[in-house]
């Protein structure tokens, strides 16, 4: 017969198991976590990453933020509609995330990349990624996702302050984000405050210049 105390060890231990079951948010969690450690100074000291590695480090990034984002119903056509990642311009994160997403799903939809040309309409697609080739006409391309619910990523300076919705960039080897809250609003995007509390908060540079 087990003693009282052998039986509450055993107790524990099996709740600790319940404890440790990861749920799909908490997965997508552990993988933003690991995307922002993927990067630390530790891992860089060994023999250095691969010609390709960032990119891949910053495709894994996009697609795990993209967990986090809720679309309005009306974006998805129906339950199977794939969600589309689209590249504006040139950038080698193109070939990363095709390579990363795969077979994968993102709140139970397929997931697609495609790619932008000058002229394209961004009709049915969830994220844009903007090159940094598109750095000097980013209004344009803002301009053609207005009307759209798009979560527009980008790398270059002041994306975020210019009315992109998230900029990524790589800092002392970690990566780092910043989400303009008021471009996310404006496409009717519900970011989880589990990003938000991550990253900086920034706002439109028109109404952060008249904010007192």
């Amino acid at each position: 017969m087990r003693t009282r105390a052998a039986q509450r060890r055993r107790r524990m231990k099996l709740a600790g198991r319940r404890s440790l079951a990861v749920t799909p948010a908490g997965r997508a969690a552990i993988a933003l976590l690991l995307v922002r450690l993927a990067l630390c100074p530790a891992a860089l000291a060994q023999s250095g990453p691969p010609p390709s590695f960032a990119q891949e480090v910053k495709a894994s990034f996009v697609y795990t933020v993209a967990k986090f984002v809720d679309w309005p119903a009306e974006s998805f056509p129906d339950p199977s509609s794939p969600l589309v990642f689209a590249i504006v311009g040139e950038d080698p994160i193109e070939e990363s995330l095709q390579h990363l997403v795969e077979g994968k799903s993102v709140g139970g939809h397929p997931v697609l990349v495609t790619h932008l040309a000058d002229g394209d309409e961004p009709i049915g697609c969830h994220v844009v990624y903007v090159g940094r080739s598109e750095a000097s006409r980013l209004e344009e391309v803002l301009a053609r996702v207005r009307s759209a619910t798009v979560l527009t990523v980008g790398e270059f300076d002041r994306f975020a302050q210019r009315g992109g919705v998230l900029r990524l960039r790589l800092e002392d080897n970690m990566v780092r984000f910043e989400v303009n809250v008021d471009a996310a609003a404006r496409a009717r995007l519900q970011i989880s405050s589990k990003i938000l509390k991550l990253g900086t908060i920034v706002r439109d540079r028109k109404r952060a210049a008249g904010a007192r």
